[in-house]
């Protein structure tokens, strides 16, 4: 009697278990499907990074890049500040300059491979490479009509270094920016960069955008050996 008691007893338990993990598994398979069923735009979400400079390519997959009097001497970067990732092996590497993470970018005029060159410039890719038998190359453009800026953080080695931003289409018909946007000169304290994009409408197009950079040569008023520290470029819909 006690026997089929203490059975009838561990059936029921068993049977309400099974049921109940049942429920719970059919319950969570229905909220994964509304889950995977909800699609959000890129500009929906608000924010989109383009590069903070902890891996490579950049975030969207391109490319980077330094030119003319930015262009680093491999031999002497032991020795001479160079332009390029700023990392923890850069030598006298100081987390000061580095805005978010553990890793920037450095751009240092006229120390390099090129110092007499007049002008210097930084530039990104918006995406992967998919021709280089053109000239400009043809990347995957990126749309960002949908945001209101374009931010990022700049940091000056002894403040004042004057910077401009520069923007290219996929209808560009060379290497050469199609908007030139001076910027106010950097501080020794990390400062936010926001760049309204609908001032450039008309200028260009948002909607296939293809590189970003900046101009920090001579020909914008720097010095030889002047430095500045950027991180953290990003679109979104907030400043």
């Amino acid at each position: 009697m006690v026997r089929r008691t203490f059975f009838a007893l561990f059936l029921a338990v068993a049977t309400f278990l099974f049921v109940n993990t049942a429920i719970g598994q059919d319950d969570l398979i229905s909220e994964l499907t509304e889950m995977e069923e909800v699609v959000v735009t890129e500009a929906e979400a608000g924010v989109v990074l383009i590069a903070d400079f902890e891996g490579w390519p950049n975030n969207l997959g391109g490319e980077v890049g330094v030119y003319g009097s930015l262009e680093p001497n491999w031999d002497d970067i032991a020795s001479v500040p160079y332009s390029w990732v700023y990392e923890t092996i850069t030598p006298t590497y100081d987390i000061k300059n580095v805005h978010g993470g553990r890793q920037s970018f450095r751009l240092v005029n006229g120390l390099g491979l090129k110092p007499e060159e007049t002008w210097g410039s930084f530039a990104m890719d918006l995406g992967p490479t998919t021709d280089l038998t053109v000239i400009p190359k043809r990347v995957e453009s990126f749309d960002c009509s949908g945001f209101k800026y374009l931010v990022f953080w700049l940091r000056g080695e002894k403040g004042g270094e004057r910077l401009q931003f520069l923007m290219r289409d996929a209808h560009a018909l060379n290497y050469m920016p199609q908007v030139k946007h001076k910027l106010s000169d950097a501080t020794t304290e990390w400062q936010k960069v926001v760049i309204p994009l609908q001032q450039f409408s008309g200028k260009l197009d948002l909607a296939a955008l293809d590189n970003i950079g900046i101009a920090f040569g001579r020909d914008v008023g720097n010095l030889k050996g002047e430095i500045v520290y950027l991180d953290d470029f990003m679109f979104n819909n907030g400043e």
